[in-house]
């Protein structure tokens, strides 16, 4: 692992997995939020071509769980991800365009569907989602590793624009 990566992981070692997450949340909206709405915390940051992306409090679940089961319920959020939980400080860095060895993809899903930006940090399969806002920028969704295979499939269908060597 790069050590600018590994210096920036958080240590949730001996620590329950309610602990883990409460940490967790506290980092992610001490990092990504700074100020209140009425439905909750946001924050603005910039992408490493300087566009806005908003990361909401809401988003907090959907980034950081997973299901118990991939096949009967693959898109339940129900199960604590330690591993996502543990590379919480990284989400900013990749976005900023701070890590070597990333890179930011444009991708579709289907032909109705909105542009996404993907940034991979191939090294690690590190894949941080940015969803199109309707008002310009983007909206973080989620992050996490993944394996080589899911990772050249959600690319294989993208264009990279940006390369940090």
């Amino acid at each position: 692992m790069d050590p600018s990566l590994s210096s920036l992981l958080l240590d949730l070692s001996g620590l329950s997995n309610e602990e883990a997450e409460k940490l967790t949340f506290q980092e992610y909206i001490r990092l990504y939020t700074d100020r209140k709405t009425h439905t909750g915390m946001m924050g603005e940051r910039q992408t490493h071509d300087g566009e806005p992306v908003v990361f909401y409090e809401d988003r907090f679940r959907h980034a950081f769980f997973t299901t118990y089961n991939r096949i009967t319920r693959p898109y339940a959020k129900d199960r604590f991800d330690r591993v996502r939980a543990s590379r919480v400080r990284w989400i900013g860095a990749v976005v900023r365009g701070n890590i070597p060895g990333t890179a930011c993809w444009y991708v579709c899903d289907s032909p109705a569907s909105l542009v996404k930006r993907l940034y991979v940090v191939w090294d690690e399969y590190y894949l941080v989602w940015l969803n199109a806002r309707k008002q310009g920028g983007w909206k973080f969704s989620s992050a996490y590793v993944a394996d080589q295979r899911y990772t050249r499939q959600k690319t294989r269908c993208g264009k990279c624009f940006w390369r940090k060597k």
